[in-house]
C-alpha cells in the first residue's frame, strides 16, 4: 500500500499554506443548497381578490345625481350658445353680403334721371343729317352707361307687353287697347331699373283695361245671377 504524502511541500520546493491545502475525500465540508422558493397564490398581487366597493350613502348618491344634472344643464347651455353663435355668424355674413350688393343703391337712384335725360335728348333730335353727329355722341354715351350698369348689376325692367306687376310697375293710367290683353302693359312712360334683382325704381306704365262691352256684359251677367238667386229664395 502506497503512502500518501501529507507534507506541505510543493513540487517546486515551497511550502503550501494551511488554507491552500487540498481537501481529500470525507474532509470536504458539507454545503447546504437552499430550496427554491415557490410563489404561492397569496404572494401574487395580480391574483388577489379585489376588495368589494364601499356602499354609498343616500347623501352621496343625491350629491352625485345633482352633479350629473348640473353637468347636463351646462352641456345643454353650451349647445344653445354654440347654435346662437352659428346663427349670428350667418346673419352677419348675409348682412355684409347685402350691404356689398346694394351699397351703391342711392348713387344709382341719383344717376337715373341723367340717363332719362340722355334718352329724351336722343328722341328729341331729328332725323336730319345735321343732327347725326349729336345722335352718334349720345349713342356712345348711352353705350358707355350701359356697360357701367352691367358691371354693377344694374338692369332695366322689361315691362312692355308683360302682365302688370305692382311690385315692379307703377300704373299711371289704364286704357283700352285691342292689341294687348287686359291687365298688361301697353306703354312704358319711364323705364324702371333693378340693382342685383332689387327694384330701385319701378317702371311707370300704362295698363290695358278690359273693353267696356265686356265689362257691361260681366255686370249684366252678375245682376242676372243675383235676380235668379232672389227668385229661388
Amino acid at each position: 500500500m502506497d503512502r500518501v504524502d501529507e507534507s506541505n511541500e510543493r513540487p517546486d520546493g515551497t511550502t503550501a499554506e494551511p488554507d491552500e491545502l487540498p481537501v481529500h475525500g470525507d474532509d470536504q465540508p458539507d454545503v447546504e443548497t437552499p430550496a427554491p422558493v415557490e410563489d404561492t397564490p397569496e404572494d401574487t398581487p395580480e391574483d388577489a381578490a379585489p376588495e368589494p366597493p364601499a356602499e354609498l350613502t343616500a347623501e352621496e348618491v343625491a350629491a352625485l345625481q345633482a352633479k350629473a344634472a348640473d353637468a347636463e344643464k351646462l352641456a345643454d347651455k353650451v349647445k344653445r350658445v354654440e347654435a346662437e353663435f352659428v346663427n349670428e355668424t350667418k346673419r352677419i355674413r348675409r348682412q355684409a353680403e347685402q350691404d356689398r350688393k346694394y351699397a351703391i343703391e342711392k348713387v344709382v337712384v341719383d344717376l337715373l334721371p341723367v340717363v332719362d335725360a340722355l334718352n329724351s335728348a336722343g328722341e328729341a333730335l331729328g332725323e336730319d343729317e345735321a343732327s347725326q353727329p349729336m345722335r352718334d355722341g349720345l349713342a356712345l354715351v348711352e353705350k358707355q352707361m350701359q356697360g357701367i350698369f352691367e358691371r354693377y348689376g344694374i338692369a332695366a325692367i322689361d315691362a312692355l307687353g308683360q302682365p302688370f306687376d305692382p311690385s315692379r310697375h307703377q300704373a299711371m293710367m289704364m286704357v283700352e287697347n285691342p292689341e294687348f290683353e287686359p291687365q298688361t302693359v301697353c306703354t312704358v312712360m319711364r323705364a324702371g331699373y333693378e340693382l342685383n334683382g332689387r327694384v330701385v325704381r319701378p317702371a311707370e306704365v300704362i295698363v290695358v283695361k278690359a273693353p267696356a262691352e265686356q265689362t257691361d256684359a260681366g255686370e249684366a251677367g252678375g245682376e242676372g245671377e243675383a235676380e235668379a238667386g232672389g227668385e229661388e229664395a
